[in-house]
């Protein structure tokens, strides 16, 4: 144990080691000489005898008393470390080799070990007297004499560290480590426990995992710059948001400067907005930063904040980027959706899933003369807008459920009571479960639209010259007429009027001249009717007259001789006095006769009327036979 406690690194007190065997040798000769003189009976002799003997004793004295003192000096020495081993925290064993009776190498071999060794070994048993190997799980049999044989071989001190325990054991797992160090005669083992210390690692690794994966997962750039002296602007921390926003990785940050790897304006700006943290240590917050990234400009609102250490001084500068770029944007493009809607000359509703009112734009305002306040959450139905229902917009339901648009013409009721005619398209806007969430409407006024085409419809049915209804509206008019005849039963009458001489006029005048006639004749058709009846124009000089509830043929008749009459005045063409008169086929409705049969009886008649000599007309009385003849005809008139 002298030898081992020589050997430790704690500090080794200095043992004086006994006098040569050289010195005690000229010691002993110089008493023997010294005695051998002594008996001489020369003075001189005798005296010189005396003297060296008396040296050489005095020597010895002072060797032996040396010896003594060292001796005791090392008895104290062993019993003090000896305390230290026993009473320590640590693991002390001594090992020597073992050799069997022939001298073959059996193992190391456990020469003294304290008690806190037989306690990290999991063993009841002594450990004095056993091979190592018996002490150690077979699994670390290999590492520990590889560690052995080095420590041996190198003349140096080698170190193991493993997790013990033992098989079938219910105790927990014990980190050991040992400081193996070579002696003059063996080996020594210092074993300490550093379960705790393991555990604290673990945990600080498991809190420095943690940690960086939660600030890896934030959504935001998170990276941290030192301000120690001596790694003063190095980045410490560097998440993956901030190498996506950035894309640098953080193993080309990690240790390096800003100015390293940002442009000169970038690592500038950076330095005095953590300069400005540090003479005012608290959170400063730095938005609308711009940077450029190989992505393209980013906008950054950034949050600085002091990190402090155990000493109470900023360690780090703690900075948190959002990237709020694609925020912008989509800021600006509702911005302009907002304007554009603003803007747009057509009305836009927007309204909830029960349709209320959410919103409205200008146009809709100066379309129906309202103000938001009487229209925002009240329900679109009760100011004048069609329901979203079928009964309503047919087919709206269908589409609004396919996600599709509906678009058709809807009649919108303004609050003064004005109806405007109005082209509809209607949408909606669904949420995650594709519940509606809002209705949209957008409509614009096509009341002047819808005007003009009805203007234009019924100048389809009109004669442009004369202004009576074409052969289309005559079509129209006498189908209306008789199924209101068949309806109510009365006699319906039509005549048909060709003017006689006509061509000759407009050969002779002029279709301009012709024109003019044309619409003569109509002004003075228009006075030989009833306000019931209908005068119309079927083309060129031929012209129709509807005459409902004509009563009995008698008021046919003398109607037909009104209009000779008065169509056989003289026009004034040019200076000139021109009679054109007319020729007339009438023809009372028979109750099961189509109006195609019911037309050609009144044509045969006017031309029956034509060949007749003209200026006159005849009367149909019976219908026009299958194979297109007409029946005998009565003759009414003058010729």
């Amino acid at each position: 144990m002298s030898s081992f406690i020589q050997s430790m690194n704690m500090g080794t007190p200095t043992i004086y080691r006994r006098p040569s065997v050289t010195a005690q040798l000229l010691s002993a000769a110089g008493l023997v000489l010294g005695l051998a003189l002594s008996s001489s009976p020369q003075s001189s002799a005798h005296i010189s005898g005396i003297v060296i003997a008396g040296i050489a004793g005095l020597s010895m004295w002072f060797s032996h008393r040396r010896m003594h003192q060292t001796l005791q000096r090392t008895l104290e020495t062993e019993r003090l470390w000896q305390a230290v081993a026993k009473g320590c925290e640590v693991g002390v064993m001594t090992l020597a080799a073992r050799r069997d009776q022939v001298g073959r190498f059996v193992g190391y071999e456990i020469v003294q070990a304290n008690p806190r060794s037989g306690d990290l070994f999991h063993t009841e048993k002594p450990l004095q007297g056993q091979l190592l190997l018996d002490v150690l799980p077979s699994h670390l049999h290999a590492a520990f004499l590889h560690r052995l044989t080095c420590a041996i071989e190198l003349n140096q001190p080698q170190v193991e560290e493993h997790a013990f325990t033992r098989p079938g054991s219910k105790l927990p797992v014990r980190w050991l480590h040992h400081q193996i160090v070579p002696l003059d005669d063996g080996l020594a083992v210092i074993t300490r426990d550093t379960s705790e210390a393991h555990h604290a690692m673990g945990v600080a690794r498991e809190q420095t995992a943690f940690y960086r994966t939660l600030v890896d997962c934030l959504p935001m750039a998170v990276y941290a710059r030192s301000t120690r002296p001596s790694s003063a602007g190095e980045y410490v921390v560097w998440n993956k948001a901030a190498a996506e926003v950035m894309q640098l990785p953080a193993d080309k940050v990690l240790g390096r400067k800003a100015s390293d790897l940002m442009p000169p304006d970038v690592s500038r700006r950076g330095d005095e907005q953590d300069l400005a943290v540090l003479r005012d240590p608290r959170i400063h917050h730095f938005p609308n930063l711009t940077y450029q990234t190989p992505k393209g400009e980013r906008i950054v609102d950034l949050i600085k904040a002091p990190v402090y250490g155990v000493d109470g001084e900023v360690d780090h500068i703690l900075s948190i980027a959002r990237d709020v770029t694609d925020q912008r944007q989509a800021a600006e493009q509702l911005k302009l959706a907002s304007r554009v809607i603003d803007e747009t000359g057509d009305a836009v509703v927007v309204s909830d899933a029960v349709d209320r009112i959410v919103m409205v734009n200008p146009a809709f305002l100066n379309l129906t003369g309202m103000t938001p306040a009487e229209v925002v959450g009240r329900s679109a139905e009760l100011l004048g807008m069609p329901p979203l229902r079928e009964s309503h917009l047919p087919g709206v339901i269908q589409a609004l459920k396919g996600n599709q648009r509906w678009s058709g013409e809807s009649r919108q009721v303004c609050q003064d009571g004005r109806t405007l005619d109005t082209w509809l398209s209607v949408s909606t806007l669904r949420n995650d479960l594709q519940k509606v969430t809002q209705h949209i409407r957008v409509f614009s006024d096509i009341s002047v639209l819808k005007a003009h085409q009805r203007e234009l419809a019924e100048q389809a049915r009109h004669d442009s010259l004369t202004g009576l209804p074409n052969r289309r509206a005559f079509g129209e008019r006498l189908n209306q007429a008789m199924a209101r005849a068949r309806r109510n039963p009365q006699a319906l009458g039509v005549l048909y009027i060709d003017l006689d001489g006509f061509k000759g006029v407009n050969d002779r005048y002029g279709h301009a001249a012709g024109d003019r006639l044309l619409a003569e004749v109509a002004k003075r058709l228009l006075t030989c009717v009833r306000l019931t009846d209908c005068v119309c124009r079927l083309a060129g000089d031929e012209f129709t007259v509807i005459l409902e509830g004509a009563g009995n043929p008698g008021e046919v008749v003398r109607i037909c001789q009104r209009i000779v009459e008065r169509l056989s005045v003289p026009h004034d063409m040019s200076g000139d006095s021109v009679v054109v008169s007319p020729s007339i086929g009438a023809a009372i409705m028979q109750a099961s006769e189509s109006a195609e049969a019911f037309c050609q009886r009144a044509d045969a008649a006017m031309y029956a009327a034509k060949h007749a000599g003209k200026a006159g007309f005849i009367m149909s009385k019976d219908p026009v036979a299958s194979d297109g003849e007409t029946m005998p005809l009565l003759r009414q008139g003058t010729n």
